[in-house]
């Protein structure tokens, strides 16, 4: 079965054999067939090489709840020893949650202390997500570096009022379980 993924999606035999055929129907003039089907290839990536090579990543009306933790994720993941990972979660996170875990030195402090699994980690794995009005819930299962797997839940919500009216942002993260035997 031809499969190709990404973190955000997956696409299935069908869209591959699709293009397969949109390559085929016209000349492949375009660097002799392969051309067309890479040419496609890198615009569906398009979204995800923007999102992770950003490092200005700000809350916008445009991005969904799972691109969000999806962000969150990914900068959490590649954060480097400027912490700047940490400072793109904390600029997602809303603003009853700054109130609460700010200023930034201190999130950071935090998360290097409370939530040092999900710096750097291996792998990840999504549960469905529940979007529920101005309310999304998300469970994640994050495979550390030393192979142990953590399962978080999210919370965001949708802002209402103030500089980021219509934003989807971090409420909180909580660690709801632990497990050392499965891999992702």
């Amino acid at each position: 079965m031809y499969q190709l993924k990404t973190k955000q999606s997956s696409y299935s035999r069908f869209n591959v054999e699709f293009m397969h055929k949109f390559n085929n129907q016209f000349e492949c003039k375009f660097i002799q067939c392969g051309g067309i089907f890479l040419f496609m290839a890198i615009l569906l990536m398009m979204p995800k090489i923007a999102i992770s090579e950003d490092a200005n990543l700000a809350p916008n009306k445009t991005y969904t709840p799972q691109q969000v933790i999806t962000i969150v994720l990914d900068s959490m993941q590649k954060n480097a020893a400027d912490d700047e990972g940490i400072a793109t979660v904390f600029r997602f996170a809303s603003p009853d949650n700054k109130a609460v875990t700010g200023p930034l030195s201190r999130f950071t402090k935090m998360i290097k202390l409370g939530y040092a699994d999900m710096l750097n980690y291996k792998g990840v794995r999504y549960d469905d997500i529940e979007i529920e009005g101005d309310l999304a819930l998300q469970a994640v299962w994050l495979q550390a570096p030393s192979g142990t797997e953590y399962r978080y839940a999210f919370k965001l919500s949708k802002q209402r009022g103030g500089e980021y009216d219509g934003m989807w942002m971090t409420d909180a993260v909580v660690l709801i379980g632990k497990n050392n035997g499965m891999a992702i």
